[in-house]
């Protein structure tokens, strides 16, 4: 398989909440089946292994559950993949230089420049428009046409 089928977030912080809350609900549904089960012997102790099997029966929906949860995800991730595995979008075609230069109002030997800049800052009028342009310590004022 080339891509995996769930992305997860690969920070520590993340990892470590998801197991925290993980856990919690371990613990939370351990101490609701184990509290169902002592309440159920200590209401009558002569019960036998009724209360065993009915937890069973209880653990047994639950995991049927899940398993068709799990099902629908998987299957749902699978047909996304194969759905979007073939770029059905076209890609548009690149602005030419001048075009670009035209949209922002500025002249196209600064569009030139700003596209091979690594780096650069713009400030702007209150208008919108370009007011300066700050490229790696080099500081162009924008000529209008």
């Amino acid at each position: 398989m080339i891509q995996p089928l769930i992305f997860t977030e690969q920070r520590l912080f993340p990892r470590a909440l998801d197991a925290l809350l993980t856990i919690v609900a371990w613990l939370g549904f351990s101490w609701l089946i184990y509290n169902g089960l002592i309440t159920a012997i200590e209401h009558d102790p002569f019960i036998g292994t009724r209360p065993f099997y009915t937890t069973l029966s209880t653990l047994s929906i639950y995991l049927l559950v899940a398993c068709l949860i799990s099902l629908a995800l998987i299957a749902w991730a699978k047909y996304n993949q194969l759905r979007f595995r073939i770029e059905r979008r076209k890609r548009r075609p690149e602005l030419e230089r001048h075009e670009v230069a035209a949209s922002f109002n500025i002249t196209p030997e600064l569009a030139l420049m700003m596209s091979q800049a690594k780096i650069f800052t713009l400030a702007h009028y209150e208008t919108g428009a370009i007011d300066r342009v700050w490229m790696a310590k080099i500081l162009a004022d924008v000529q209008r046409e």
